[in-house]
């Protein structure tokens, strides 16, 4: 049997105690942070101060960044006791200097920092400060051999002495159970339990929930004094309350791990792989490296007592794959766990290079090293498999004297039988006896003794069940005579009832299933007459969607038939216009070139909505920005010395149908024509506008800055052909047309907007664009 107590020794590497706070609970690291900007001048704030610069020190994953943050809270802590001349907070400071430069493995400044805070302390008689100091100075001596595991223990020893005369309870707590941590990997189980027994008591008093840490150490403490009841109950309690408080960090991995080996040694294999497992998982969960491969090795050493090597081998394998071992005693453990997979299934060729790497891990390990001795068994195994009994029996008797020195009656009782078996093969039989006899002397006080308490506490808890549940049958049997008579009384009464019942629930079901019958029926029909119904209107949906289909392609043909129309009008007035101006070639009579020229100009304006309507996807609008623009080009460049004369657009953007477009094209160019002929004698400037007067109304202006009429005209009474024709099309779009004579002439023509799908509102039109042609 191969008792793990490297996790013992590494537990303490992973505690997350901190008992050096200089407050009993520390506050959050945001509260902290936040803490940071303040200014500082009094104790309160230096307190906090400090407790940041610990926050961040010993924070689970500490990089740079959280170093220079702590560094930051000594730098300001100082600077304010030198300010302050206050010497207790320069001490504070260089204890926070000590912790970072530890942290950051520079344990030469760690420990020089330490020392000036402890004397300052000292001097002026800080008491909790000064085991605070204590605490620190632990620090700098290692676990791993026995001097240094005594001077770190001293030191705990004394911070624990001070915190109880001050009446720090939480804190004497804590390290009380360091100390505990620290006996069991000395180690001195029987001082390490009554450590952990006072740390429990003191965090009972203070009401501490988070006992789980003590209660693992407490379980460990018992299993290695061969206290197996009290070890299962510990650590049964420890996975409860981990398991209550959702406690989700490594100790809970701990936790399921103790137990897994107390289960081991009460040889319940079954439960101890249970254990392991669940402890494993939380440590793959949290990625940590060390705790998997120690885990590993304690799930393999479980599958090897329930005879299943293979997997043990399997799972070795894995770990060592993809987590393989750097520092020292994980190589070793690692290695160790190989060697007795291979051992137990019989492979000695190819356990021998791992025994070499125990052997060779033995040499680098310091003196007196607590985990030396977990490889002696191993070792005696492979030896004795490969019929080298003498190394066999070196390594047997290594581990009696180690187990007899830390009184562990569980690895005694391994010992012998790693013994007996040597002693055998030499031929040595009365010491083979000898060995037998003390391997069952010892087994069966552990195992004798634990089972007989465990029994006792079954026997007594099951006397209790029975008293209760006698008692409980008192109680019935009184009940039930009393109630006997009723009950005879009533079973007439009950048999009549429950026959009314099934006459009535058999008649019930009758009507029931006639009247689910006749639903179906119903229901029957009314499915064919829904099925009939919805094929007639698939039926009709197929007509209509033929129909719409059909009626699309007349609108596709209607529309193309309307494009060609218009096409064909443009194209037969261009030809008419092209006659007109062969006939003008021809004629010198000056009043019929010009009644030729105003017919062109008037059929163009014609011509260009035909063209608009042809060219655009909608067959019934006109885009009048586009149009006007197109139309005061073509008579801009009709005219000789028209250049003289500018003309500025400001027209909505706003689209009418072919019946406004017209007259407004043709008023266009009866006015345009009129102002380029006879306004000007020079140059000038002609203003077209199209915008909305009011709700539903449009209003044309066409303006200009030329010499107006004449005081004998009146403009409305003129007789001409053109303003008859502008007075005819003002009528013709149901709006009044105006002429007025003022530095210039100004028509303005006002008329009815009728709003159609697809013309742009001129009233909440945003877009306004003045164009100078």
């Amino acid at each position: 049997m191969v008792m793990n107590r490297l996790l013992l020794l590494f537990y303490c590497i992973i505690s997350c105690v901190v008992p050096g706070l200089a407050q009993e609970r520390m506050p959050s690291l945001t509260a902290l942070q936040q803490a940071l900007n303040k200014e500082f001048s009094d104790t309160a704030d230096v307190r906090i101060l400090i407790a940041a610069g610990d926050a961040y020190v010993m924070r689970r994953g500490t990089i740079d960044g959280d170093i220079d943050s702590a560094k930051l809270c000594a730098e300001k802590v100082l600077e304010t006791a030198l300010k302050t001349g206050r010497r207790v907070w320069e001490g504070q400071s260089y204890l926070l200097y000590a912790k970072l430069w530890r942290e950051k493995d520079d344990r030469v400044k760690g420990k020089e920092y330490v020392l000036k805070a402890e004397a300052i302390f000292e001097k002026d008689k800080a008491k909790e400060y000064l085991a605070d100091a204590y605490i620190e100075l632990a620090e700098y001596y290692s676990k791993w051999d026995d001097t240094s595991l005594k001077a770190r223990i001293r030191y705990y020893r004394d911070a624990a002495g001070i915190y109880e005369a001050q009446k720090l309870k939480f804190k004497q707590a804590e390290t009380l159970k360091r100390l505990g941590d620290y006996y069991i990997v000395l180690p001195d189980y029987n001082e390490a339990k009554n450590m952990l027994l006072r740390s429990l008591a003191l965090f009972k008093e203070v009401k501490y929930k988070e006992l789980q840490g003590v209660y693992d150490l407490l379980g460990a403490a018992c299993n290695q004094l061969g206290d197996l009841d009290n070890a299962l109950k510990y650590a049964l309690l420890s996975v409860k309350t981990a398991e209550e408080l959702k406690d989700s960090t490594a100790q809970l991995s701990t936790s399921y791990n103790r137990l897994g080996l107390i289960y081991y040694n009460l040889d319940d294999k079954p439960k101890a792989v249970k254990c392991q497992s669940k402890a494993l998982k939380v440590s793959i969960k949290l990625k940590d490296t060390s705790s998997i491969q120690i885990l590993t090795g304690n799930l393999a050493h479980a599958y090897l007592k329930l005879k299943r090597p293979e997997e043990a081998l399997k799972l070795m394998k894995w770990v060592e794959r993809n987590y393989p071992a750097k520092e020292l005693h994980l190589k070793a453990w690692m290695a160790e766990c190989m060697l007795a997979s291979y051992c137990v299934l019989g492979q000695y060729d190819l356990a021998r290079p791992y025994a070499q790497s125990v052997e060779k891990a033995r040499l680098g390990l310091p003196p007196h090293d607590p985990f030396d001795e977990q490889l002696f068994g191993p070792l005696g195994l492979y030896y004795l498999g490969i019929h080298q009994s003498r190394e066999a029996h070196h390594f047997g008797s290594l581990l009696l004297n180690a187990a007899k020195k830390n009184g562990q009656q569980q690895l005694q009782a391994s010992a012998y039988a790693l013994l007996y078996k040597a002693d055998s093969s030499k031929g040595k039989y009365q010491e083979a006896l000898e060995h037998f006899r003390m391997f069952k002397v010892m087994n069966d006080s552990v195992f004798s003794d634990a089972k007989m308490r465990q029994i006792s506490r079954l026997q007594v808890q099951y006397e209790t069940e029975q008293k209760d549940q006698a008692l409980k049958l008192k109680e019935q049997n009184i009940a039930l005579l009393t109630r006997e008579a009723q009950l005879q009384k009533a079973e007439l009464r009950s048999t009549r009832f429950t026959r009314n019942v099934i006459i009535a629930g058999a008649c019930m079901l009758v009507a029931l299933l006639l009247l689910g019958y006749n639903r179906y029926q119903l229901k029957l029909r009314s499915n064919r007459q829904l099925k009939q119904q919805q094929d007639e209107i698939n039926r009709k949906n197929l007509s209509l969607e033929e129909l719409i289909l059909s009626q699309n392609k007349l609108l596709d043909e209607k529309e193309w038939l309307l494009k060609e129309i218009h096409h064909r009008v443009k194209n037969n007035l261009q030809i008419v216009m092209s006659l007109l101006n062969t006939q003008a070639a021809f004629l010198g009579d000056k009043d019929a070139l010009n009644v030729i020229r105003e017919s062109r100009y008037r059929m163009q304006a014609i011509s260009l909505i035909h063209q608009k309507l042809y060219q655009s996807e909608n067959m019934a609008l006109i885009d009048m920005r586009a149009y006007i623009r197109e139309l005061v080009l073509y008579l801009k460049d009709g005219f000789l010395d028209v250049n003289k004369i500018k003309f500025e657009l400001d027209i909505a953007p706003v689209k009418l149908d072919v019946s406004q477009s017209v007259p407004i094209g043709l008023i266009l160019n009866e006015a345009i024509t009129n102002a380029i002929k006879y306004a000007f004698t020079g140059s000038g400037t002609i203003i077209i506008s199209l915008q909305s007067s009011d709700a539903g109304y449009l209003t044309l202006v066409i303006a200009d800055n030329g010499n107006g009429f004449r005081d004998d005209e009146v403009p409305a009474q003129q007789g001409s052909m053109g303003m008859m024709l502008m007075n005819t099309l003002a009528e013709q779009l149901d709006g009044t047309l105006s002429i007025c004579s003022n530095r210039g002439v100004t028509i303005t023509v006002r008329f009815k907007y009728e709003e159609e799908e697809g013309r742009a509102d001129p009233l909440v039109c945003e877009e306004r664009t003045r164009v100078y042609v």
